[in-house]
């Protein structure tokens, strides 16, 4: 695969040379951020002969923590087959009800473009900002445009095969239904919309790193992957409130409206109506040029005024493993007052050291902000809905809730994941007998620090909105969340909170499990949930007993052994 990507990068040798980029260098580096990237594969599979034409020794004990490690390669190819497999449901569920041509383009490109950012957000800035090879590359004679390009193509190239998987089965119920011109049109569109979405994020965030403070930039980013998440699903929810049509509308042209010219999936989707209509007058011509001169210009901009600027903001930046300083770790009223309720519990000292260090870390570390945080965007979206949308009120109750649960879920796991994830060799030479202690620590601070509060700010939302009557669903929904994280005691393995490397390939390959949770897992508890909720007194039985069975799920940690934990 790295020869072919090469390969195909040399064809564009003199689009990059043109743009004043040293490609040499570009070529250098992307290959071995490539050769990076699949080195687990070709550990794996011996036999096969490895890209940089020398054999791969599996012998060598130093290879023996990547040969237990499931590779990129594979981990990677999961989070392409789910998502293709749900592009093909998706398509089938868009096509089997009458639309125009506009509208079913329209939500296929919305599709593309909301799975693009999805894939796009939680790695973007890791990949735009990693300063972890700044002491190679900043010492060389290496210019800044080269050093953004590469991060753009590193990035581009990956976001492009999800995208691709992502546009196969639209692509080929498009191509059964409309015609393969069409499907052929589809395909490069997505592929415009991921220029679109690389280039103007990247342009974005370079300009805000150019107008902010280095040290307050790595605050500003987390709210700025907020905003970005909030402001993504809100388009999305608006776009998809405009497809409604009459009968009459389906075998006719859409008419230009002036929201067309402000969603990049519009500009494609008038593109192919034309197409099938064959209308072409100015004003379908402005979106022939914008969808295909928008991601050119950005990307000359960008180049040219910001690009240079790139790499000396990089030393400064220092994005990864800065903490946030001691006194605004503590500064709030409300914090204290969360961390002395652990007081009142029963705990060892070793539960009480997990706790105060997760409590800590999660408090101070701006990477576990980022990894966390921005899957809050869409809780604030769902309450909006909440509390406006009166007509499928108890459904968007069920979405405020069932999103919480998944949320904490997704926080729980970033607990395990460290950029200094090597310091966890103290745990080995400590005199610990019972590491299940450190677990329940952990997971009693994430429960105070994040599951307590934004339960008492959801029950304070649904309480101003519907009154008692919503403590229902409330207490069912928090017993399923708790017994959500204790079943996973029965694990065959175990990791000590912060013991494995966030760049891990088999934590970037679980991007697929989190994507399959939140589309088919959540949704079906939800639905359990509300046959359930019909009856209150049912409700609170089942309610209870998950709370038993979750708090007797909890007490077994403390039986977790050595045997049981995995080391990094």
């Amino acid at each position: 695969m790295v020869k072919f990507i090469l390969f195909l990068l040399d064809r564009f040798r003199w689009f990059f040379t043109n743009i004043g980029v040293e490609y040499t260098a570009l070529r250098a580096i992307m290959e071995v951020k490539l050769l990076i990237e699949t080195r687990g594969f070709w550990i794996k599979n011996p036999k096969l002969k490895h890209p940089t034409g020398l054999e791969v020794d599996t012998d060598t004990k130093a290879l023996e923590p990547e040969i237990e490690e499931e590779s990129n390669h594979r981990t990677f190819i999961k989070t392409s087959i789910i998502q293709g497999v749900f592009s093909f449901i998706y398509a089938i569920v868009i096509f089997s009800v009458k639309q125009t041509v506009f509208n079913m383009m329209l939500m296929c490109f919305t599709y593309m473009m909301f799975m693009i950012c999805f894939n796009m957000l939680s790695d973007f800035a890791e990949v735009l900002f990693d300063t972890q090879d700044n002491q190679t590359l900043l010492s060389k004679p290496v210019d800044a445009k080269t050093i953004w390009i590469s991060r753009l193509l590193h990035l581009f190239i990956f976001l492009g095969i999800l995208s691709l998987a992502n546009a196969l089965g639209l692509m080929v119920v498009l191509s059964l239904k409309l015609g393969f011109v069409v499907g052929l049109l589809f395909l490069v569109g997505v592929v415009f919309l991921c220029l679109i979405s690389v280039f103007v994020s990247s342009g974005l965030y370079i300009l805000l790193s150019k107008v902010v403070n280095p040290d307050r930039f790595k605050d500003i980013i987390i709210y700025v992957q907020i905003a970005f998440t909030l402001s993504l699903s809100i388009g999305y929810q608006f776009i998809s409130g405009q497809s409604k049509i009459t009968v009459e509308d389906i075998f006719q042209p859409t008419p230009i409206q002036t929201w067309h010219y402000f969603t990049p999936p519009a500009w494609y989707s008038i593109i192919i109506d034309s197409y099938k209509y064959h209308i072409l007058d100015w004003q379908r011509v402005n979106f022939i040029f914008l969808g295909i001169l928008l991601p050119i210009v950005t990307l000359i901009l960008v180049n040219k005024f910001l690009a240079p600027f790139f790499a000396s903001r990089l030393s400064s930046i220092q994005y990864y493993v800065n903490l946030e300083s001691k006194t605004t770790s503590s500064k709030s009223i409300i914090n204290r007052f969360f961390r002395n309720v652990h007081q009142f519990f029963k705990h060892s000292i070793l539960e009480k050291s997990a706790f105060e260090l997760v409590w800590i870390i999660v408090t101070r570390d701006r990477r576990f902000k980022l990894r966390a945080y921005p899957s809050l965007g869409l809780l604030i979206l769902f309450t909006i809905r909440y509390y406006y949308d009166n007509q499928t009120i108890e459904i968007n109750r069920l979405m405020i809730l069932y999103y919480s649960t998944f949320t904490l879920n997704m926080i729980v796991q970033q607990i395990f994941l460290s950029d200094n994830w090597k310091a966890s060799w103290i745990y080995q030479i400590l005199p610990i007998d019972n590491p299940g202690e450190l677990l329940i620590g952990a997971y009693r601070s994430v429960i105070i620090r994040f599951i307590v509060p934004l339960y008492i700010l959801v029950t304070t939302i649904m309480l101003m909105k519907e009154g008692l009557d919503s403590l229902y669903d409330i207490y069912l929904n928090i017993s399923v969340t708790l017994l959500f994280m204790a079943i996973s005691v029965f694990r065959e393995n175990f990791r000590l909170p912060f013991s494995v490397e966030a760049g891990n390939s088999n934590v970037k390959g679980n991007n697929w499990l989190r994507f399959f949770n939140l589309i088919v897992v959540m949704p079906t508890i939800g639905t359990v949930h509300y046959y359930i909720s019909q009856s209150s007194v049912g409700t609170l039985v089942i309610a209870t007993a998950f709370i038993i069975i979750a708090v007797i799920l909890f007490n077994q940690y403390k039986f977790i052994s050595w045997e049981r934990i995995r080391h990094s």
